[in-house]
């Protein structure tokens, strides 16, 4: 009875042992394991450890808030109202900071320059921000996105962009920029994709995209472009996407095309495009790249308002020069396909005066002898271009690049040539003509001098 007491008292000491202990090891794990809680969280801020995010969110802040610890990876201050970022606002390295939707009105040079490791900066819908100082972005060499969409920027510093190496996203939509410099982009070599539509920009000047290798898309629709320099798009090489639209575009240069030959999707709607000779060049472009477009509606003139440029057909260009493909500086050749030679051959039009028509990238221009001086004027259809036969579209892909085909071409809504479809004669068989032609005619020959001598020696 005494060993079964002292049996029973050790098995209780030893569970009370162990359960001690194993109070202890788990102190001990929760100590070592469980997160510890973000030291320094400032005021009015929510933080979270794992990644290291301080969001100051809709909080009426109107300075940058103090004490973010400098191991933040994620700093969120929107939708606040700040109203400047100076030197020194920034001592913490994070990776990603949003200030979109605040009051900032001034950036200071150099406000984030000690953010070396910062990869993205959102500083859109500041509606009053309407200008920058340059070297605003100094020292983020690191940056991949930036983003200033929607802050009424007028213009911009030429050194705005300067160094941002890696940057490959940016955001520039729905501002006010009316000009955009040469080589404002030049040292974004790696940018990807450059959104600018939504402003004011008028014109695209030949270095405006210069340095840009590497983009891919490119977004000016819903501005005021009238004019595209004609080597304007010359580094733009790898460019997929290139939207137009909504602009006041009457023509593009031939040379602008054929610089982004890796063109896959192109919308160009929304323009008042002219579609006499200066539309040449882009409807070669759409008859020699298969791509996604848009429709190309033609303002004039107007005998071809309403068309689609994209389907009118070779006759319609047949009183044009054609531009020649080897040349930069769009001087022109009048070759045109049998066909077309042979219809005007026909329907030749009647020209009540003389005139030298010379095409250059901008008008056609007429010299008439009229003593002396040249005018300048759009290039109109006559009354004899406009009676030109006409395709329509399933008719045109349906034999489209096959316009000099022969006997395998059809002849839509116009009379054939004569004997279209008729080889010409082998050469063998021209040579056995010739020859029966030379026998006879010496036969004719000998039959004459026989009679002559018959007659004179009796």
């Amino acid at each position: 009875m005494e060993t079964s007491t002292i049996s029973r008292s050790r098995r209780c000491s030893f569970a009370h042992t162990f359960k001690s202990g194993l109070s202890l090891w788990l102190v001990v794990w929760l100590v070592l394991v469980k997160p510890a809680p973000v030291q320094g969280c400032p005021h009015l801020c929510v933080c979270y450890p794992s990644p290291m995010t301080i969001s100051c969110q809709a909080q009426n802040l109107t300075i940058v808030p103090t004490g973010v610890p400098d191991e933040s990876q994620r700093v969120f201050l929107q939708n606040n109202r700040i109203t400047e970022l100076r030197v020194g606002t920034f001592g913490f390295g994070t990776q990603v900071l949003w200030l979109f939707s605040n009051n900032i009105t001034w950036i200071e040079s150099g406000a984030f320059s000690e953010m070396r490791d910062l990869e993205e900066l959102d500083l859109g819908d500041n509606h009053h921000l309407r200008r920058l100082e340059g070297g605003a972005f100094r020292g983020l060499e690191r940056l991949q996105s930036l983003h200033m969409h929607r802050c009424r920027l007028a213009a911009l510093p030429h050194d705005i962009f300067h160094k941002l190496y890696s940057l490959q996203f940016l955001y520039l939509q729905e501002n006010q920029l009316h000009f955009l410099q040469d080589d404002l982009f030049s040292d974004l070599i790696n940018l990807s994709q450059l959104f600018l539509h939504g402003n004011r920009i008028r014109t695209l000047s030949e270095n405006v995209f210069r340095g840009l290798v590497n983009l891919d898309r490119l977004l000016v629709h819903d501005n005021r472009v009238r004019q595209v320099h004609r080597r304007a798009f010359r580094d733009l090489g790898r460019l997929t996407m290139l939207f137009l639209f909504n602009n006041s575009l009457a023509e593009l240069p031939s040379q602008a095309m054929r610089d982004i030959d890796s063109i896959q999707f192109l919308r160009l709607n929304g323009n008042p495009w002219s579609c006499g000779c200066e539309a040449r060049p882009l409807w070669d472009f759409f008859r020699a790249n298969r791509i996604s477009s848009s429709e190309l509606v033609c303002a004039s003139p107007s005998p071809r308002r309403g068309l689609d440029l994209r389907f009118l057909r070779e006759m319609d260009f047949a009183l044009c020069p054609l531009p020649d493909p080897g040349s930069l500086a769009g001087t022109t050749t009048t070759t045109f396909s049998t066909k077309t030679r042979w219809w005007f051959s026909k329907h030749k039009p009647v020209s009540t005066s003389k005139g030298i028509f010379e095409k250059s990238s901008e008008t056609v221009k007429a010299y008439p002898f009229n003593g002396g001086k040249p005018t300048s004027t759009k290039y109109e259809l006559s009354e004899d271009e406009a009676l030109l036969p006409k395709l329509d579209p399933e008719e045109y892909w349906a034999n489209y690049g096959n316009e000099d085909a022969g006997a395998t071409m059809r002849c839509f809504e116009l009379e054939c040539a004569p004997d279209f479809d008729v080889l010409p004669p082998s050469s063998s068989a021209s040579f056995s003509s010739v020859s029966s032609h030379f026998s006879l005619i010496v036969l004719l020959s000998l039959s004459l001098l026989t009679v002559n001598i018959h007659l004179l020696f009796g």
